[in-house]
């Protein structure tokens, strides 16, 4: 990544306006990767977008991997929202579980600034470490959702119970794809039958 990774010392105590300015930055290096893709994203970049000086990007983050890394919290954060939204409506599992699937794929995450956003992420956890590790722990709180609708789903009994991993690799391994496909294709049929296939598997295997 070009730009300055000088490391700068946050402030130990974050005030209103640090938190403040800190957000702003955050939406600044969003609308920069979604203009120009993590290719492009430069801590003079972002702070020019944002309308600071770099030396407020040094004093609020430790480095771009850190903006990067908290960009892409953020916006898994509103995923995430918008699964507990739907999830914690009244409903069988089995409709809860449809809920929760269709929540990442509404209109707003399809959009192809929003999953350049998440290709770009993927891309920079293979060589950041900071990225990686808050990649792995935003995965794993999804991938804990999504086991605990199916373990919702297949209720008490054992056998039912002892499927459910193979579920939750499998429907990941799915939802993943089918990201990557509407990148490719956008094709609204392919992702409506996508999810229906993952809806059947479950039926199939938790009858």
């Amino acid at each position: 990544m070009k730009g300055s990774d000088r490391e700068g010392a946050r402030p130990r105590v974050l005030t209103a306006a640090n938190l403040n300015r800190r957000e702003e930055i955050l939406q600044a290096a969003e609308r920069v990767l979604q203009r120009e893709g993590y290719a492009g994203l430069t801590a003079r970049k972002v702070a020019a977008e944002a309308g600071f000086s770099l030396g407020h990007l040094t004093y609020n983050f430790s480095g771009m991997d850190e903006i990067l890394s908290e960009t892409y919290r953020r916006l898994s954060g509103r995923l995430r929202e918008r699964s507990d939204a739907v999830t914690a409506e009244d409903g069988a599992p089995m409709e809860r579980l449809d809920a929760f699937l269709h929540a990442g794929f509404s209109p707003g995450f399809l959009d192809p600034g929003h999953l350049r956003l998440r290709i770009d992420f993927w891309s920079a956890a293979l060589t950041s470490k900071v990225i990686a590790g808050t990649e792995r722990g935003l995965y794993a709180h999804y991938r804990r959702d999504l086991t605990a609708l199916l373990e919702a789903v297949a209720g008490e009994a054992p056998a039912r119970r002892a499927r459910v991993p193979l579920l939750t690799d499998t429907l990941m391994a799915t939802l993943d794809g089918l990201w990557l496909d509407w990148m490719r294709r956008r094709d609204e049929a392919g992702v409506r039958n996508g999810l229906r296939g993952c809806l059947e598997l479950v039926r199939a295997l938790l009858p």
